[in-house]
């Protein structure tokens, strides 16, 4: 499979390639732009979750909690916010990293083995939509472009993750030996049929996700107009 640095490298040079073109479009500004390549490039390590490296884990885990932390700061310094305490600003990224450092990440440790659900399209649509709906859910309303920032947000983790399986996929291939390796099928899959039971789980919080999302109309039908887009 690919290493850590091919992942962290290609997600965000095509994260990177994607926000900008979304930028040349007037599709977002510079700071959408920016949170976005942001998040695909940690949709591009997150099915390294179920890591044994520790190394790996630590770092995925840093940057979903810096992640976590710059949405609730941004919904706390928000215009809905009308006291922004100096306490609740200091002590909010602490607690947040308390919580995922020693609850969200020891789950995960005892739930899943390497290559097992979170080396699946269901995993990822999950996150996505989890993105989606935490970010509509803690930005302003009064935020220009609200849900259009909320499902962009969702899209470039879902699309950093397949990335990411993609990657495991066309290394599990031996060019120079013309052979496949045992690791072929193990990383892209729809969900992980070995365990069904944690499977059923993540289907029954997908689809409950995608109903809770909010309205996807306008924002395709905003992101179908590219006549603005600046090549050169």
């Amino acid at each position: 499979m690919a290493n850590f640095s091919t992942h962290l490298n290609v997600a965000a040079l095509t994260s990177g390639a994607a926000s900008a073109a979304l930028l040349s479009a007037n599709h977002i500004d510079l700071d959408t732009a920016l949170w976005l390549w942001f998040l695909g490039t940690i949709g591009g390590l997150l099915p390294d979750i179920d890591s044994d490296n520790s190394t790996s884990l630590d770092i995925i885990f840093n940057l979903f909690t810096v992640c976590i932390v710059l949405l609730s700061i941004r919904y706390f310094t928000s215009d809905a916010i009308n006291e922004r305490q100096f306490m609740l600003l200091i002590g909010l990224p602490v607690v947040i990293h308390l919580i995922i450092k020693y609850g969200i990440r020891n789950v995960f440790e005892w739930q899943t083995i390497h290559r097992g659900i979170c080396h699946s399209l269901l995993f990822l649509l999950f996150c996505g939509l989890l993105t989606t709906n935490t970010t509509a859910f803690i930005i302003n309303d009064k935020f220009k472009n609200a849900d259009l920032f909320a499902w962009l947000s969702g899209i470039f983790v879902f699309c950093g993750g397949v990335i990411h399986l993609l990657l495991d996929e066309i290394y599990s291939v031996d060019l120079a030996n013309v052979r496949i390796k045992r690791s072929f099928g193990s990383a892209l899959k729809l969900t992980d049929f070995s365990n069904l039971s944690l499977s059923a789980i993540f289907v029954i919080a997908t689809v409950i996700l995608a109903f809770l999302a909010p309205p996807i109309d306008s924002s395709i039908e905003a992101l179908s107009n590219w006549d603005t887009f600046k090549l050169w």
